[in-house]
C-alpha cells in the first residue's frame, strides 16, 4: 500500500474480506434458522443457535485484538490471526446444511461464530493500520459498501439460490470467504510493529489487565465506545421485528417487506460510500452528527405510520442516517487509538457490538410484549421506532461529550 494514499483499487481489496463476513453471517442469520425449524419448534432453541453470536463477541475480539498488538510473524500481526480463521469459518457454513439434526447445526454455528470473532477484530485493525488519516473517512465508505453488497448477496441472491438447492448458498458463500481472505492476505504488507512488543503469550495477560487503566484513561474512547453500544443497540433491536412490523403493523405482504428491505439497502450502500467521501472533506464528526439528527428524526416518526406509503418515504430517510451512524464510529475511533494499542482498541469497539448484539433483541422483544398487552399488535410491533429514538438520543449526549473532548485537545 502507498504510504502517500490508497488507489480506489487498494482500498476495494483492503476491505475486500468484508463481503465475505457478510455473506456468511447474513446466510447464518437469515437462512439457518429454516434448517433448524425442521428440527425443532421452540423458537428459543433457534434463538439460542443464533443469538450465540453476542457470546462469542463478548469473548473473543478484545483477546484476540490484544494479541495481534503483540505478534510478529513473516505473514505481519493481523493477517495470521484471517489465515487461520478464514478456512475454519468457510468449513463451518460450507458443513452446516448438511447436518442430520438441531444439535450439529447448532454445533457448527457455534464454530462459525468463534472463527468469524477470531478474524474480525484483527482484520477490522488491519484498517487503520494501512489507511492514511485522511482517507480513512473513505475507506470505512469504502467498507459499508462491501457490506451492503455482501448482505444483499447473502439475503436476496441466496433466497433464490436456497430454492433452488438449499445447500448451494451456504457452499458458494464458503468459497467466496476463503477467496476474499486470499486476495487481501497476498496483496498487502503490514508494516512491523512500531514498538517493542512484549512476548506474545506472557504479555497478554498483563494486557488484558491494562484494559481497565487504558479505558479509564481514555474517557474519550469510553465514551464513544458508549455511543456505540447504543447505535448497534438500534440495528439489532430492530433487525428480528422488522419484517414482523411491516406485516402487522403497515400491513404489507412478505414480498412487499422485502422489497422495503432492499430499498433501504440501496440507500445504505449508497450513502455509507459518500459519507465516507463526505466526512474526509468536511470531517467525519460532523456528517456522524448530520446523520445522528437524521436517525433520529427517522426514528421518532416511525412509531405514527401505519401505512406503506408513508413507509416508502420513512424507510429511505432511516436507511440515509443509519447508514451514516454505522459507517463512521470506527472512523471517528481510528485517530483516538494509541497506535500501540489499535488490536486492543478494536477488540474494544467490536465488544460494544457483541453487547448490543446479545441485549437489543431482548430489550426490544419485551417493549413490543408489553406494548402488544396495552395498545394491541399493530402499536405493538411499531414500538421498535421510539425505542430506537430514545438509544440514539442517549447516545447524543455520550457523543457531544467525545466532540467537546476533542476540540478541547485541538485547542490546546
Amino acid at each position: 500500500m502507498s504510504e502517500k494514499g490508497l488507489s480506489y483499487r487498494q482500498m476495494s481489496v483492503l476491505t475486500a474480506p468484508t463481503v465475505g463476513l457478510s455473506v456468511c453471517l447474513s446466510l447464518v442469520a437469515t437462512y439457518l434458522p429454516l434448517l433448524l425449524s425442521r428440527y425443532t419448534n421452540s423458537a428459543t432453541l433457534i434463538g439460542v443457535a443464533i443469538g450465540g453470536e453476542g457470546l462469542f463477541a463478548l469473548a473473543i475480539p478484545l483477546v484476540v485484538g490484544s494479541m495481534s498488538d503483540r505478534v510478529w510473524t513473516r505473514w505481519g500481526r493481523r493477517r495470521p490471526f484471517m489465515i487461520v480463521g478464514a478456512p475454519v469459518m468457510a468449513a463451518a457454513i460450507f458443513l452446516a446444511p448438511f447436518q442430520p439434526g438441531y444439535f450439529s447445526i447448532a454445533l457448527t454455528t457455534f464454530v462459525f461464530f468463534a472463527a468469524y470473532h477470531l478474524y474480525s477484530a484483527p482484520y477490522q485493525a488491519l484498517i487503520p493500520d494501512l489507511s492514511p488519516l485522511h482517507q480513512q473517512g473513505r475507506v470505512q465508505g469504502f467498507q459499508t459498501m462491501m457490506r451492503g453488497a455482501g448482505m444483499f448477496l447473502g439475503m436476496v441472491v441466496a433466497g433464490y439460490l436456497f430454492e433452488s438447492w438449499e445447500p448451494l448458498p451456504f457452499i458458494l458463500g464458503a468459497f467466496l470467504m476463503v477467496g476474499v481472505t486470499y486476495i487481501t492476505v497476498s496483496s498487502i504488507e503490514e508494516k512491523p510493529t512500531p514498538v517493542d512488543a512484549p512476548d506474545p503469550v506472557a504479555g497478554l495477560w498483563s494486557s488484558l489487565v491494562d484494559i481497565w487503566h487504558t479505558t479509564r484513561r481514555e474517557k474519550t474512547i469510553t465514551r464513544l465506545l458508549g455511543a456505540n453500544f447504543l447505535w448497534e443497540s438500534t440495528i439489532q433491536g430492530l433487525r428480528p421485528f422488522i419484517m414482523l412490523y411491516f406485516l402487522y403493523t403497515l400491513g404489507t405482504t412478505t414480498r412487499m417487506g422485502a422489497t422495503l428491505l432492499g430499498l433501504v439497502g440501496i440507500v445504505y450502500i449508497v450513502a455509507g460510500l459518500s459519507g465516507g467521501f463526505l466526512a474526509d472533506r468536511y470531517s467525519r464528526e460532523r456528517i456522524l452528527w448530520t446523520g445522528l439528527w437524521i436517525y433520529l428524526v427517522g426514528c421518532s416518526i416511525g412509531f405514527f405510520v401505519r401505512d406503506v406509503r408513508l413507509g416508502l418515504v420513512l424507510l429511505p430517510l432511516f436507511g440515509l442516517g443509519g447508514s451514516l451512524v454505522l459507517t463512521l464510529p470506527y472512523a471517528v475511533l481510528m485517530p483516538l487509538m494509541p497506535r500501540d494499542r489499535i488490536g486492543q482498541f478494536t477488540g474494544l469497539f467490536s465488544v460494544s457490538r457483541g453487547a448490543a448484539t446479545v441485549a437489543a433483541p431482548v430489550i426490544f422483544g419485551a417493549g413490543i410484549d408489553a406494548a402488544t398487552a396495552v395498545l394491541g399488535r399493530a402499536s405493538g410491533y411499531a414500538i421498535i421506532w421510539p425505542l430506537a429514538a430514545v438509544a440514539v438520543l442517549v447516545s447524543l449526549v455520550l457523543y457531544r461529550a467525545v466532540t467537546s473532548s476533542q476540540r478541547a485537545v485541538a485547542d490546546t
